[in-house]
């Protein structure tokens, strides 16, 4: 179990936390393509309101969402070029967030210059937008193996969770879970001894799962801090698994945002769907055949946000099964130590010669396809646009 304290140090990522410094010092991702353009969408990512527009080059701009002057709302601007104009009184900011005019000053002010938003810098890439928030110089952003395939189509799609980040990053290393799930929703895998255990990589950490009598050994992947890597069932019975990826991006300490990315290898070159998922707290796709009563898509939602809002951790029992969260916890304390040193926390990559980051994941077990689940029906939703 954690002490209160040090659940609430691993829980409030605002600006100035021991963990939103840590989190700041990661790429994540803060919108999807097809919905960044010259209309500003306000966002909010790590607990600070942010404004997220494309200029007439084409590059995605992030600064804060208020203006200088009177702090309205800049996502009810305009762009001009690279700029965007405040509507109240037209104060003008570039996309470092240095204010270039005022036009109601008096003709040769310089107090302009005076004045400058914070910003951050982004690149694109793989259909999505990708903020960094931390100190200079950046690291370089990790080019996972989902992230580069191109022979197939990759299904990105933004979810909202209303818990904090912590407990669905618990989810990734809580395998024990996993067997659970193996056993009921893979009924030929019910009642075999499962073991399992952790190992320590250099993007995270890898979970080696056996199941007795099953010659394939399951392996998924964590990618420190936020993001995990794995396979699916395909869409459709005959078809290859899907690879998948899930990145983490806490809005505030309440709220958590998903970015579920899915590749199903087929003939279509290089093909991007992107969609938003709307849902409601504690409402759950129904599944009357499984023993949960609620489809795969939404159990692991329902986990995590019936733990509460932040789980209630210093009232927690933790067993031998457990030891995935005991590890994940532990990596934690160490990249905060390392900040607070003046370091790079754990698993931040500088040399570019390491930024493509393949995972060595493995689970052909999951080739099993229920008649009654839809596996790609959670990837049925709106089109996408701006989340906030």
């Amino acid at each position: 179990m954690l002490s209160q304290q040090e659940n609430e140090l691993f829980a409030k990522i605002g600006p100035g936390t021991p963990m939103g410094e840590v989190l700041r010092r990661y790429w994540h991702p803060v919108g999807c393509s097809e919905a960044v353009t010259a209309k500003p969408q306000r966002i909010k990512v790590l607990g600070e309101e942010l404004v997220l527009y494309r200029g007439a080059s084409g590059e995605a701009h992030m600064m804060q969402l208020r203006c200088a002057h009177r702090s309205l709302a800049l996502d009810y601007g305009r762009v001009e070029g690279e700029c965007l104009r405040c509507p109240y009184h037209g104060w003008l900011y570039d996309e470092t967030g240095q204010c270039r005019e005022q036009p109601a000053e008096p003709e040769g002010s310089k107090f302009h210059e005076k004045i400058k938003l914070k910003s951050y810098r982004t690149q694109e890439y793989s259909g999505m937008i990708w903020g960094y928030m931390g100190p200079d110089p950046a690291p370089v952003m990790p080019l996972f193996d989902v992230l580069r395939m191109t022979q197939g189509t990759k299904h990105v799609q933004v979810n909202k969770i209303e818990c904090n980040w912590f407990n669905h990053v618990e989810n990734i290393v809580d395998v024990s879970h996993l067997a659970w799930l193996h056993g009921y929703s893979f009924p030929a895998y019910g009642g075999k001894k499962v073991t399992y255990h952790w190992e320590r990589t250099f993007f995270g950490a890898n979970n080696v799962m056996k199941i007795d009598g099953i010659a394939d050994t399951h392996v998924s992947c964590y990618g420190y801090p936020t993001v995990n890597r794995f396979t699916s069932p395909p869409f459709r019975k005959g078809a290859e698994l899907i690879r998948s990826m899930i990145f983490r991006v806490p809005q505030d300490d309440a709220t958590t945002l998903l970015y579920f990315v899915r590749f199903e290898p087929d003939a279509a070159p290089n093909v991007l769907k992107t969609t938003k998922r709307t849902q409601q707290y504690g409402v759950y796709t129904p599944l009357e055949t499984d023993w949960w009563g609620i489809d795969v898509s939404d159990q692991d939602r329902m986990a995590v946000e019936q733990q509460g809002v932040v789980a209630d951790r210093p009232n927690e029992h933790l067993g031998v099964s457990d030891g995935g969260i005991i590890a994940m916890r532990q990596m934690m304390r160490e990249s905060l130590e390392l900040v607070a040193a003046g370091k790079d926390p754990l698993c931040v990559i500088r040399d570019p010669a390491k930024q493509n980051v393949d995972f060595p994941v493995q689970a052909t077990m999951t080739e099993q396809v229920q008649d009654d689940i839809e596996y790609g029906r959670n990837f049925v939703g709106k089109e996408v646009e701006p989340v906030t």
